[in-house]
């Protein structure tokens, strides 16, 4: 299936927003079986998780508030290796301290994001760090990380969509596609 709008090129649909919502609902569900009495701290991995965040925080019940982190390490298509961390939004070790975090991510890929995440809020006081990720792509992985949550696994392409961007482009497709170049090419040739 091909991803259609005017306004972006046709590039192949790997999950469709359909499918994005029922898998959040069943990730909801699976991640209310596994937490405490006590509320979780969600923290979002800006800018890609913010869609995905957005549907867990919904689904959860008692609207608790997501808080955000930036964490860095790509420059266009490649893993740069290095992962940078600020943190957002006042989320502090006081917030953080002796309650259980749910990291939501849009995709754990290397593994070097989400073990520098891990290790970093462990150092705040976290009681525990739970991962809950939209995609996971094993086949890439550098560090051996747990993801306790994971709605799908896909294969080595570069994905976009959904808020996961190509510098800071195709955040706003509703569907995860798969970004090919070439495809990118004819497109703005066309419609140069």
């Amino acid at each position: 299936m091909l991803a259609v709008s005017a306004s972006s090129p046709p590039f192949r649909v790997l999950f469709s927003h359909v499918d994005i919502l029922r898998r959040s609902h069943e990730l909801v569900r699976d991640l209310q079986t596994c937490l405490s009495d006590e509320p979780p701290c969600l923290v979002q991995v800006i800018q890609g998780a913010r869609p995905f965040a957005r549907l867990i925080q919904i689904g959860l019940a008692g609207g608790l508030p997501v808080h955000e982190v930036r964490a860095s390490s790509y420059e266009g298509t490649e893993s740069t290796g290095a992962v940078k961390i600020t943190m957002l939004d006042g989320l502090d070790a006081q917030m953080v301290n002796s309650r259980e975090v749910v990291l939501l991510e849009d995709i754990v890929d290397t593994g070097r994001t989400i073990a520098a995440l891990r290790e970093h809020f462990l150092a705040l006081g976290a009681r525990r760090v739970r991962v809950v990720s939209l995609l996971s792509k094993p086949s890439r992985r550098v560090i051996e990380v747990e993801v306790e949550h994971i709605g799908f696994e896909i294969p080595d392409e570069f994905v976009i969509g959904f808020g996961m961007d190509l510098n800071g482009r195709y955040r706003e497709l509703p569907d995860v596609v798969v970004y090919d170049a070439e495809v990118e090419r004819t497109f703005e040739s066309v419609n140069a």
